[in-house]
């Protein structure tokens, strides 16, 4: 995980180091890469690939479309093809990427649930 806590944004007005945590979904729009964040729902973008900025990601992002990646961690619900974030946010998505977005996100949502049970348990509550 070292190394990979934030992405690096480089573009003709700033340069910036967007936080992982705070990403909410990564977006390809033409020859541009879109990061939206939940800090103050702010946006950051450069020209590049999205598989360039995929290298500084973990697991809890999922592609759910060829030029979209979702943080699983800011997902609040998922209905009728469309995905749900925390801050207001939603985004469409193709039939079969739903569903495969759907199951991700069941897995990570129960892999959650476990983890934090086995922590209130070793700590005895």
């Amino acid at each position: 995980m070292e190394g990979k806590n934030f992405i690096p944004v480089i573009n003709r007005r700033e340069i910036s180091k967007v936080f992982i945590e705070n990403v909410i979904l990564i977006e390809q729009d033409l020859r541009k890469v879109v990061i939206y964040t939940d800090t103050e729902d702010e946006q950051y973008s450069q020209y590049g690939k999205i598989d360039e900025v995929e290298a500084f990601l973990d697991d809890r992002f999922f592609r759910c479309h060829h030029s979209c990646l979702i943080n699983m961690k800011k997902i609040v619900k998922m209905r009728e093809q469309t995905i749900f974030f925390e801050n207001g946010r939603k985004i469409v998505v193709g039939r079969e990427k739903f569903h495969a977005a759907k199951q991700r996100f069941a897995g990570y949502l129960m892999q959650e649930a476990s983890s934090k049970k086995l922590l209130a348990h070793s700590v005895g509550l």
